[in-house]
């Protein structure tokens, strides 16, 4: 994104740093070209949506149309494939799968699956389900279409690596209903069920969730709802770095511009789950305008939109604090992390700079942990910032998830004392 230049009041001068932190929630700058070779591999012919043969995927069609003809099947089935490359002895392709919206109906979903060339000598591969951060709401903004460029981050264990896109982002015509705690599991757990159907993967059925900023908020929703949605699976643990969490409060270092950018895609995202909203009842006309960025652009562009918006309107984006209205509290219910005890371990990530996922937040997280009864435990950077918590953290998650998959046990950090630093 291009350096902002503004005329802006002091009293304002904080949103252009909201906005260009809020670009670092993806760490996405630009949108690659997707691949359009087909994989070539043994996998039995498919039976998804319309009937699709998995083998005889055509070339140069659309991959992100959903077919016609929408059949159900259960979530996890494979609709098809498309290879994207390999490197370093792994291969990664594409995947459309079926999976359950928040209303629980059959919905597919897109995502990449990246999985070692070589067969496993002992049983299977383990599985680490990648959960991105924000990186925007349209289907423009999957990382799946960045082709190798979207694929998770290897951790340095040798595992199966898939990385789903949410709900929403990736599909065409399709709008990502934002911090949807129930897409956002589903979504992770059912490209877990995808993969098994992939013969060439070996991939077991022992696996963990690693998930930054948004995708914090993705793995700690996947804890919660994994052993009922998929109790076929054993997740082994949770990974939440810099999560999103405990919506709907403030803390000291929140920036109430980006509070208002986030609420913004939330309500948006709503709108995409109840095309029944009533938009112009919480928002202002300078709100609404942003919908047309909001379908198309991802987050660079919607947060360009969002401080024009916010200039020109003189901060006036909502009629009414969103959150606080009577849906938006029934948004909180249904979408706030943590909720419910968590049977896997969890990890958690903090970064004392991060200006997005402020150390405070984190910081109050992990009382809510303890109190949920959660094997909890925490790795806090004192110069870690939104976005870069994972790298500095990457030598305690590779051990901590290695001893999740080896059976190891776990000193949770309950009860929770913060870092002097932090007192």
């Amino acid at each position: 994104m291009k350096r902002l230049t503004s005329s802006m009041p002091k009293s304002r001068v904080n949103i252009r740093q909201a906005v260009m932190l809020s670009v670092l929630f993806s760490m996405i700058t630009a949108l690659g070209a997707c691949s359009t070779s087909v994989i070539q591999t043994s996998l039995r012919p498919g039976n998804g949506v319309g009937g699709t043969n998995l083998l005889n995927y055509p070339k140069g069609y659309d991959f992100y149309k959903a077919p016609d003809g929408f059949h159900y099947a259960s979530p996890g089935t494979v609709v098809r494939l498309q290879f994207v490359g390999d490197a370093s002895g792994y291969t990664t392709l594409r995947v459309m799968y079926h999976s359950t919206d928040s209303q629980g109906k059959d919905a597919l979903v897109t995502g990449l699956v990246t999985y070692p060339d070589a067969k496993p000598k002992i049983g299977k591969w383990p599985i680490i389900s990648w959960d991105h951060g924000t990186i925007g709401m349209s289907q423009n903004c999957a990382p799946s279409r960045m082709g190798m460029g979207g694929i998770a981050p290897n951790l340095g264990i040798k595992a199966v690596y898939v990385a789903t896109d949410y709900l929403g982002l990736g599909i065409d015509g399709k709008i990502h209903p934002y911090l949807n705690r129930t897409i956002e599991a589903n979504s992770t757990i059912d490209i877990v069920r995808a993969v098994q159907e992939i013969p060439d993967a070996h991939a077991g059925n022992a696996w963990v969730v690693v998930g930054d900023s948004q995708g914090g908020h993705a793995a700690l929703a996947t804890g919660e709802i994994a052993p009922k949605y998929a109790p076929e699976f054993s997740l082994k643990g949770v990974v939440a770095v810099a999560p999103g969490v405990l919506l709907g409060q403030t803390f000291q270092g929140d920036s109430p511009e980006l509070i208002q950018l986030i609420e913004t895609m939330v309500v948006f995202g709503y709108k995409a789950s109840d095309p029944a909203l009533n938009l112009g009842s919480i928002m202002t006309p300078a709100g609404l305008s942003l919908y047309s960025t909001i379908k198309t652009g991802c987050v660079d562009q919607i947060a360009v939109a969002f401080i024009k918006a916010y200039q020109n309107s003189k901060g006036k984006i909502f009629r009414v604090p969103p959150l606080q209205t009577a849906l938006g509290k029934a948004w909180l219910s249904l979408n706030n992390e943590p909720q419910v005890k968590t049977q896997s371990p969890i990890l958690v990530i903090g970064g004392g700079q991060d200006a997005i996922a402020v150390p405070a937040r984190i910081d109050a997280l992990m009382p809510k942990l303890c109190e949920l009864g959660d094997n909890a435990s925490i790795g806090w950077y004192p110069t870690g910032g939104h976005g870069n918590e994972l790298n500095l953290a990457l030598a305690q998650v590779k051990a901590w998830v290695l001893n999740r998959f080896a059976g190891k046990p776990v000193k949770p950090a309950c009860p929770y004392s913060p870092p002097t630093w932090l007192k």
